[in-house]
């Protein structure tokens, strides 16, 4: 039997069943279908440019149960949203007043209780062992704190609650808020409920085929932190997220990965044994030692992007860094497998512990892109080390920047491309001069797919000179209005794909 074979009842409830997903291409497969379908499709064009990409504030007249209550008036809108962005502002035009939600809902008791049988009938609280009424008064009382108290902790909980009514869910940004969340030993029981419940959700969607699983399609993580001195967030917010098959891309601003007992904020996978499908991890204005990016890319066998930029943090963590034990973890962790790398520096107090000495352990590299200022230290199998727990072995003559290698007897046979970045001559002269020495000689013996050298200099030409003596090309990066630690390329990249910096 044939579509038009259907009684009409029938082939509305064909077409209405069809949204949000299906519609389209229902629609098209003849011209009387398309026009019974006319107020259907009316309805998914108005649902999809309302809904596609929901941004949810801490004001009353945008947050997280403001738009649980627009999703229980409107059941479909919980299926067009695509992507969630969680922010701190307070603007009330977020959330469109077309979509019939009002603030004025709190004060119905029929519409609150319908919300509640939303959050309770879901069954994520139950499944959880956690008490589902108790989950629910936790949700009203964020509620409350925040309307009353802009400075009142984040509703956390109530986005979780949020997060399970959203099964097309791809791409989500966390707000600033989320910076507290794993800042500390989380104690207290709401935040314990609240783990237990996204930790069921995550293994719900890897473990179910059926449709509607939220969380079982988000493929990417965005920026939620601004960057700067004073901004910090443990890595260990992002730590519930990572474990889901989905998730393939995170992008991260003002992380923090370092246990030094004061200053940084630990990374640790809650459970034995978790692994996650991340492919790409892009970390700008970042603070990590090679000790807590191995917490995270241990567990991390399909990545093939890694991007970093170091920033000295809060009370001076990480004042000194070392790019040699960072560049040497990942080797170790995931030198087969990436095939793109770029390590920077955004801002560095102290002194550089150990430099990168060779990217021979990355077999599959094709693209790297690095500051000058990574190489400027000993390497590690010399057993000296910079800075302020610096170390000279006995009989060893100090390192200099003139003992930096050639950059090209660093690269592996695969290299297509490279991006060496360079304040030059101040303090990158020496140290310029040392990487490109024999790139030459290098790429015509041994890296024949060698295309694109590029030594990209902050505001001047005067390193011209010495590029184009090594046969490399020069490119000087002098836009107006942009700072200085958006010299790499990979940064403005990051800013024009993801944005947050």
């Amino acid at each position: 039997m044939g579509l038009l074979d259907l009684p009409l009842e029938v082939l509305d409830e064909v077409i209405a069943l069809s949204l949000p997903e299906g519609i389209e291409a229902l629609a098209v497969t003849c011209k009387a279908v398309y026009q019974r379908a006319g107020s259907r499709i009316h309805q998914h064009n108005t649902l999809k440019r309302e809904w596609r990409h929901a941004r949810i504030t801490r004001s009353p007249q945008s947050n997280a149960l403001h738009l649980l209550h627009a999703i229980d008036r409107t059941p479909l809108v919980a299926d067009y949203i695509e992507s969630l962005t969680l922010s701190e502002g307070t603007d009330t035009a977020l959330i469109d007043a077309n979509a019939g939600a009002s603030i004025d809902f709190r004060t119905q008791e029929e519409a609150m209780e319908r919300i509640k049988s939303k959050v309770i009938e879901s069954g994520w609280a139950e499944r959880a062992g956690v008490d589902s009424h108790e989950w629910w008064e936790t949700l009203k009382n964020e509620d409350t704190l925040n309307a009353q108290d802009h400075d009142a902790e984040a509703p956390m909980c109530t986005v979780v609650a949020l997060l399970a009514q959203l099964p097309n869910l791809t791409t989500l940004r966390l707000s600033p808020a989320w910076s507290t969340f794993g800042r500390y030993v989380e104690t207290d029981q709401i935040t314990q409920n609240m783990l237990a419940i996204l930790g069921v959700m995550v293994e719900h969607a890897n473990a179910g085929n059926e449709p509607s699983r939220p969380l079982a399609k988000l493929t990417t993580v965005l920026p939620f932190m601004p960057e700067g001195y004073e901004e910090r967030a443990g890595l260990q917010a992002l730590q519930p997220f990572m474990p889901l098959e989905s998730l393939k891309q995170l992008y991260a601003v003002s992380c923090i990965a370092v246990d030094d007992g004061y200053t940084g904020i630990p990374f640790a996978w809650r459970s034995r044994g978790q692994i996650c499908s991340l492919t790409r991890i892009e970390l700008a204005y970042c603070c990590m030692d090679a000790e807590g990016i191995s917490a995270l890319i241990s567990r991390t066998p399909y990545l093939e992007v890694f991007k970093y930029s170091h920033q000295t943090k809060w009370h001076g963590c990480l004042h000194d860094w070392n790019p040699g034990t960072f560049n040497a973890a990942l080797a170790q962790h995931c030198g087969q497998t990436i095939n793109e790398l770029a390590l920077t520096i955004d801002t560095l107090y102290g002194d550089i512990e150990n430099g990168a000495s060779s990217f021979l352990s990355f077999p599959n590299l094709q693209r790297l892109e690095v500051d000058v200022l990574i190489f400027c230290g000993p390497p590690v199998e010399s057993g000296q080390r910079r800075g302020t727990n610096g170390t000279l072995p006995s009989g060893q003559k100090p390192w200099n920047h003139e003992d930096i290698p050639c950059i090209g007897s660093m690269l592996p046979d695969n290299i297509v491309e490279v991006h060496i970045n360079t304040d030059y001559p101040d303090p990158d002269e020496h140290a310029l001069f040392a990487l490109l020495k024999n790139i030459k000689p290098q790429r015509a013996e041994r890296l024949k797919k060698l295309d694109k050298v590029i030594i990209r200099q902050a505001g001047a030409d005067t390193a011209r000179k010495m590029v184009e003596k090594a046969e490399v090309t020069l490119v000087v990066f002098s836009e107006e209005d942009v700072s200085r630690d958006m010299l790499p390329q990979w940064k403005r990249d990051f800013a024009s794909r993801v944005g947050g910096i």
